[in-house]
């Protein structure tokens, strides 16, 4: 196609994980678009505004707010695409009003933030970050081979606790799957669920208290929402087991930091495996990050070497779906595309690789 042909856009990515370059690469070696790529770093919907005028396609990150405001603000936007799984930050309704399409990656990191959740359990449950932590300090030449003495906390079977998880999503069941072969019993507590489904899955449905006060480990993969804020509060955390462990690779805000932190030190939990906190990074003087039986990651349990092609691959293809007039894979407003002319998608041949 003559390139003065091309229908012609523009796509901002506000992203600060990636050098962009296989995008701009990407773009360019388009045969049927003409899409220039702008980035940026915004710190406010006024500068997101700024950075996105008179573009018609965004990629985004956890970092950004898509409000009513915003788009009402940039009239040529036609699809928003973010690098992640959740969607806790779009006003899906607003994107609708405004026939602006939302596209997101709700599997890209299944298989990593399960082994991520399910390494946690078990470096909570075998004390290993502990036992490194002290034998650093010399507690092994010190106490060779006296294990009451070496022992940081208890160590029990495996096979002879409960552990809970809280969400049976993607990852939730990814959890129960991977907790199977270890013989633990595992319950479940999610109110959009049947019983039937978490049985066949090898696990019990169980209230959210229930589970709280049955488990020896629990484990969150809800998603984040006004009715999941604070999920864990104080009052939920003296309905647990004294001496449970907990473990967070869903969002920072499902959990009270400070009556976390509180619990921590009078004995009331024994553990916590943090890899997402609120806010993000948390403040140097966080009490979280000076105590010992506290394992912490920086965010980290969606990251694979392939699960990042994976996500990179999926957001732009999903722009340029829009951008061509086809419906992309994945919409989490479908009923936007009651007021658009999008070409069903029956045809791969257009999809870009990494």
């Amino acid at each position: 196609m003559n390139s003065s042909l091309r229908p012609t856009a523009t796509l901002v990515s506000t992203s600060d994980r990636y050098d962009l370059q296989w995008e701009r690469e990407t773009l360019r070696g388009l045969p049927d678009l003409d899409v220039s790529l702008v980035s940026g770093l915004p710190t406010s919907d006024a500068e997101l505004v700024d950075l996105a005028h008179g573009a018609e396609a965004i990629l985004f990150s956890s970092r950004e707010a898509m409000t009513a405001a915003t788009f009402a603000a940039l009239p040529r936007l036609r699809v928003v695409c973010r690098y992640a799984v959740g969607l806790d930050h779009v006003d899906l309704d607003a994107a609708t009003a405004h026939g602006v399409v939302v596209s997101h990656c709700p599997g890209y990191c299944t298989p990593e933030v399960a082994d991520h959740a399910l390494g946690m359990i078990l470096a909570l449950n075998r004390n290993i970050v502990a036992f490194d932590r002290h034998l650093r300090l010399g507690a092994w030449r010190e106490h060779t081979h006296h294990m009451d003495r070496l022992l940081p906390s208890p160590i029990p079977a495996i096979r002879t606790l409960t552990v809970g998880v809280v969400g049976f999503g993607r990852i939730g069941r990814a959890v129960v799957d991977r907790l199977r072969p270890f013989g633990c019993r595992v319950v479940v507590a999610d109110p959009f669920v049947g019983e039937d489904i978490v049985r066949a899955a090898g696990a019990e449905l169980v209230t959210l208290d229930a589970l709280l006060g049955q488990s020896d480990i629990v484990t969150l993969h809800c998603p984040l929402s006004p009715a999941t804020v604070g999920l864990i509060g104080k009052a939920e955390i003296r309905r647990m087991k004294r001496g449970a462990k907990i473990v967070n690779t869903a969002r920072g805000p499902l959990i009270e930091l400070t009556a976390l932190a509180t619990a921590l030190t009078d004995g009331q939990l024994g553990g916590a495996a943090l890899d997402v906190v609120y806010p993000e990074p948390f403040p140097a003087e966080s009490p979280i990050a000076t105590l010992d039986n506290v394992i912490l990651t920086p965010h980290a349990a969606y990251y694979s070497e392939q699960s990042i092609q994976v996500v990179r691959v999926e957001t732009l293809n999903a722009a340029l779906d829009v951008l061509r007039g086809i419906t992309p894979k994945v919409v989490a407003n479908p009923t936007v595309l009651d007021r658009l002319a999008l070409a069903a998608r029956d045809d791969e041949s257009d999809a870009i690789g990494a």
